[in-house]
């Protein structure tokens, strides 16, 4: 069974030379490329930055969350008194529903099919 690397554990095994480079002042994307030409790592650039940057952390890629002190949604307006919605199942009324419909449809006015050419 063949287990592929994580990106962490890929990086961690390049890092002393990932550092040094770094600090030579190399960029970060020249030594990814040089790591990935060499087939010493097979992550992406995005993710090879993040783990550059955070590599001593347990878990590099996951989100930090933001200290928001209060929430504001978009369109919202804030009021002391919110309406009430209020649904009833009762069907409409019957009545005349079905006589207006028909009344409706003796009034319309025939309609002409015209041919093509005339």
């Amino acid at each position: 069974m063949n287990l592929k690397p994580t990106c962490k554990s890929q990086y961690l095994a390049v890092h002393g030379e990932a550092r040094q480079l770094l600090e030579q002042g190399y960029t970060k994307k020249s030594v990814f490329d040089y790591f990935v030409s060499q087939k010493k790592i097979t992550m992406s650039y995005k993710a090879w930055v993040k783990i550059v940057d955070n590599y001593d952390q347990n878990s590099p890629f996951s989100r930090k969350k933001k200290t928001s002190t209060a929430r504001k949604t978009i369109g919202q307006i804030s009021s002391p008194q919110k309406g009430k919605f209020s649904h009833s199942n009762d069907p409409y009324p019957i009545e005349d529903a079905t006589d207006s419909i028909v009344a409706e449809k003796e009034h319309e006015k025939p309609f002409n099919l015209i041919k093509k050419g005339e």
